[in-house]
Protein backbone atom coordinates (compact mmCIF):
# COMPACT_ATOMS: atom_id res chain seq x y z
CA UNK A 1 0.00 0.00 0.00
CA UNK A 2 0.91 3.30 -0.99
CA UNK A 3 1.25 6.60 1.28
CA UNK A 4 -0.68 8.06 -1.37
CA UNK A 5 -3.82 5.83 -1.20
CA UNK A 6 -3.37 5.72 2.56
CA UNK A 7 -3.74 9.25 2.49
CA UNK A 8 -6.84 9.30 0.13
CA UNK A 9 -8.17 7.30 2.46
CA UNK A 10 -7.49 9.39 5.48
CA UNK A 11 -9.08 12.58 2.95
CA UNK A 12 -12.24 11.05 2.51
CA UNK A 13 -12.73 9.63 6.25
CA UNK A 14 -12.10 14.01 6.57
CA UNK A 15 -14.78 14.82 4.09
CA UNK A 16 -17.31 12.37 5.96
CA UNK A 17 -16.42 13.80 9.55
CA UNK A 18 -16.69 17.55 8.18
CA UNK A 19 -20.35 16.57 6.76
CA UNK A 20 -20.91 15.04 9.54
CA UNK A 21 -20.20 18.50 11.62
CA UNK A 22 -22.36 20.46 9.26
CA UNK A 23 -24.88 18.83 9.79
CA UNK A 24 -24.72 19.21 13.69
CA UNK A 25 -24.34 22.90 13.05
CA UNK A 26 -27.15 22.80 10.40
CA UNK A 27 -29.65 19.84 12.09
CA UNK A 28 -32.79 20.79 9.87
CA UNK A 29 -30.72 19.57 7.34
CA UNK A 30 -30.75 15.73 8.36
CA UNK A 31 -34.40 14.82 7.70
CA UNK A 32 -33.71 11.19 8.94
CA UNK A 33 -31.98 11.03 12.36
CA UNK A 34 -31.42 7.05 12.55
CA UNK A 35 -29.58 7.08 9.68
CA UNK A 36 -27.59 10.01 10.40
CA UNK A 37 -26.74 8.07 13.83
CA UNK A 38 -26.01 4.89 11.63
CA UNK A 39 -23.07 6.90 9.61
CA UNK A 40 -21.75 8.34 12.98
CA UNK A 41 -21.62 4.88 14.48
CA UNK A 42 -19.65 3.59 10.43
CA UNK A 43 -17.60 6.61 10.64
CA UNK A 44 -16.65 5.71 14.57
CA UNK A 45 -15.43 1.79 12.98
CA UNK A 46 -13.28 3.44 10.65
CA UNK A 47 -11.01 5.64 13.14
CA UNK A 48 -11.44 2.61 15.16
CA UNK A 49 -9.69 0.62 12.51
CA UNK A 50 -7.20 2.69 11.21
CA UNK A 51 -5.79 3.34 14.02
CA UNK A 52 -5.59 -0.53 14.87
CA UNK A 53 -4.31 -1.05 10.91
CA UNK A 54 -1.59 1.56 12.26
CA UNK A 55 -0.50 -0.18 15.94
CA UNK A 56 -0.75 -3.87 14.16
CA UNK A 57 2.64 -4.75 12.05
CA UNK A 58 1.21 -7.36 10.12
CA UNK A 59 0.57 -6.67 6.29
CA UNK A 60 -2.56 -8.99 5.92
CA UNK A 61 -4.12 -7.05 8.58
CA UNK A 62 -3.40 -4.15 7.07
CA UNK A 63 -4.63 -4.79 3.65
CA UNK A 64 -8.18 -6.38 5.50
CA UNK A 65 -8.32 -2.83 7.28
CA UNK A 66 -7.80 -1.31 4.18
CA UNK A 67 -10.82 -2.80 2.44
CA UNK A 68 -12.83 -3.19 5.64
CA UNK A 69 -12.43 0.99 5.92
CA UNK A 70 -13.55 1.12 2.09
CA UNK A 71 -16.34 -0.33 2.57
CA UNK A 72 -17.51 1.35 5.63
CA UNK A 73 -16.56 4.25 4.09
CA UNK A 74 -18.97 3.51 0.89
CA UNK A 75 -21.72 2.90 3.22
CA UNK A 76 -21.18 5.96 5.33
CA UNK A 77 -21.39 8.16 2.37
CA UNK A 78 -24.59 6.08 0.99
CA UNK A 79 -26.17 7.03 4.29
CA UNK A 80 -25.29 10.55 5.09
CA UNK A 81 -26.59 11.04 1.77
CA UNK A 82 -30.15 9.16 2.40
CA UNK A 83 -30.30 11.00 5.98
CA UNK A 84 -29.84 14.60 4.30
CA UNK A 85 -32.27 13.50 1.52
CA UNK A 86 -34.98 11.56 3.60
CA UNK A 87 -34.73 8.62 1.24
CA UNK A 88 -35.34 5.27 2.17
CA UNK A 89 -33.34 2.06 1.31
CA UNK A 90 -36.16 1.47 -1.32
CA UNK A 91 -36.37 4.83 -2.44
CA UNK A 92 -32.87 4.97 -3.16
CA UNK A 93 -32.60 1.83 -5.32
CA UNK A 94 -34.90 2.93 -7.05
CA UNK A 95 -33.72 6.22 -8.28
CA UNK A 96 -30.67 4.61 -8.90
CA UNK A 97 -32.58 1.81 -10.96
CA UNK A 98 -34.42 5.02 -12.87
CA UNK A 99 -30.15 6.24 -12.91
CA UNK A 100 -29.32 3.34 -14.55
CA UNK A 101 -31.93 3.25 -17.27
CA UNK A 102 -31.51 7.02 -18.16
CA UNK A 103 -27.52 6.91 -18.38
CA UNK A 104 -28.15 3.37 -20.45
CA UNK A 105 -31.00 4.84 -22.83
CA UNK A 106 -28.97 7.91 -22.94
CA UNK A 107 -32.05 10.58 -22.12
CA UNK A 108 -34.97 11.35 -19.59
CA UNK A 109 -37.61 10.19 -22.78
CA UNK A 110 -38.29 6.43 -23.94
CA UNK A 111 -37.24 5.43 -26.97
CA UNK A 112 -39.37 6.21 -30.35
CA UNK A 113 -39.19 3.44 -32.68
CA UNK A 114 -38.92 4.92 -36.32
CA UNK A 115 -40.13 2.34 -39.42
CA UNK A 116 -38.10 1.52 -41.89
CA UNK A 117 -38.21 3.23 -45.26
CA UNK A 118 -41.61 2.13 -46.85
CA UNK A 119 -43.63 0.52 -43.81
CA UNK A 120 -46.41 1.97 -42.12
CA UNK A 121 -46.38 2.16 -38.91
CA UNK A 122 -48.99 0.75 -36.52
CA UNK A 123 -52.42 3.12 -36.06
CA UNK A 124 -53.39 2.95 -32.24
CA UNK A 125 -56.65 2.70 -31.60
CA UNK A 126 -57.76 5.89 -30.01
CA UNK A 127 -61.27 4.21 -28.45
CA UNK A 128 -60.91 4.26 -24.88
CA UNK A 129 -61.61 0.74 -23.37
CA UNK A 130 -65.52 -0.16 -22.44
CA UNK A 131 -66.60 0.87 -18.82
CA UNK A 132 -68.09 -1.96 -16.12
CA UNK A 133 -71.49 -1.20 -17.22
CA UNK A 134 -71.33 -0.83 -21.27
CA UNK A 135 -71.79 -3.65 -22.67
CA UNK A 136 -69.85 -5.32 -25.39
CA UNK A 137 -71.37 -6.03 -28.85
CA UNK A 138 -70.20 -9.01 -30.40
CA UNK A 139 -70.44 -9.73 -33.91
Amino acid sequence: MTRLSLAFMQGVTTAIVAFIFFCVIFPERVKNRPQFYASLGLIAAIILLDALAAIIPATGFKMFAYFAIAVLQVGAILILFMAAGGLTWRDLKGEMGNAYEVIRRGGEEKEIIIPLTGQQPKVKDDIPPPSRDEKIPLD
